[in-house]
């Protein structure tokens, strides 16, 4: 059986959306708003890194965005425009460390055998492998409203199950650990001019040094005069843009390995698809149609009006497992 980092998270936090997921082949007719908007920052930052050129995907995915129907793009809000200036900012706050860093590959498909009995086999799609002075790192790139904290990384674990796969691969060389390169999902906070007109706010805004800079030009004030809010807001610690990186630990990748495994063996000896309740419901993309379900409603009703049927092949990459 061939298993994902995100079949292995589906099954263990709800076995009921991971029948609807991967069983019953449902998705979606709507992606939600987070992940439309994560997913458009993935690929400026794929671009951006591989040669491409993040703006010439921008404006491709631009183009396809506008042909969406009027009450989608209602929905979505101007995803151009935000993603246009963060990523703008992503760039200009990385340029001097980016310019240190070696490439090596992007959104690689690879896969591993798991260890233990089974024969089964772990698939990854990484973001990037990128080298600096200290070896090479598998970037994680993540948006987010609020950038986590330290708890967040170290109980990740497809991180870590990522690690341990392309090691074992060594196509890439040995991956010291995990960068974790976070965006905030939120566009940078414009300042404002005073009431007299003729000068910034020095008081702390959530905000970036890019779009700083921009409106210190566009009011026609003096960069000089603001050299210490821009100079805090490009090397300070960032509220909009953090890079931390977390070294490989041997003892935790070995245990998250073998759970893998053991998870994947449940998996395969089939489940019946029972409910978790708890909060994290109100994020599920199944809600709706596990409560129409649950109290006896009109599913195919529900299915027709909300979801559609996803190719196994297009949209999970692998032949579906049936319990």
């Amino acid at each position: 059986m061939i298993v994902t980092n995100s079949k292995l998270k589906s099954y263990l936090a709800c076995q009921r959306s991971y029948w609807y997921k991967y069983d019953r082949l449902l998705v979606p007719k709507l992606t939600a708003q987070p992940f439309k908007r994560g997913t458009w920052l993935h690929e400026l930052l794929e671009s951006h890194y591989n040669g491409y050129g993040w703006k010439k995907r921008h404006a491709e995915l631009t183009e396809e965005f506008n042909r969406l129907f009027d009450e989608e793009k209602e929905y979505y809000g101007d995803l151009p425009d935000f993603c246009n200036r963060v990523m703008a900012s992503y760039v200009f706050h990385w340029k001097k460390e980016d310019a240190t860093l070696k490439y090596i590959a992007a959104e690689d498909e690879c896969e591993v055998p798991l260890p233990g009995p089974g024969n089964h086999t772990f698939r990854l799609k990484f973001d990037m492998i990128v080298e600096d002075e200290y070896g090479r790192w598998l970037f994680e790139n993540k948006s987010h409203n609020t950038i986590p904290g330290a708890d967040y990384r170290f109980l990740d674990t497809q991180s870590n199950l990522y690690v341990w796969a392309l090691n074992e691969l060594g196509t890439y060389g040995e991956i010291v650990g995990i960068c974790w390169n976070y965006l905030r999902a939120k566009a940078p906070t414009i300042p404002k001019l005073l009431k007299s007109g003729t000068a910034l706010s020095k008081a702390k805004i959530d905000t970036d040094a890019l779009t700083m800079v921009r409106a210190i030009k566009e009011y026609g004030l003096d960069l000089d005069d603001y050299r210490d809010v821009i100079s805090r807001l490009q090397h300070g610690t960032s509220t909009y843009f953090r890079r931390e990186r977390v070294p490989a630990a041997p003892k935790v990748v070995e245990t998250l390995v073998a759970e893998a495994a053991y998870t994947a063996g449940q998996m395969e000896r089939g489940y019946e698809p029972v409910r978790t309740i708890s909060r994290s419901c109100e994020y599920c993309s199944y809600k709706d149609l596990c409560v129409v379900d649950l109290y006896g409603g009109n599913s195919k009703q529900m299915i027709k009006l909300k979801y559609k049927p996803a190719d196994k092949k297009e949209y999970y990459g692998f032949d579906t497992i049936t319990p």
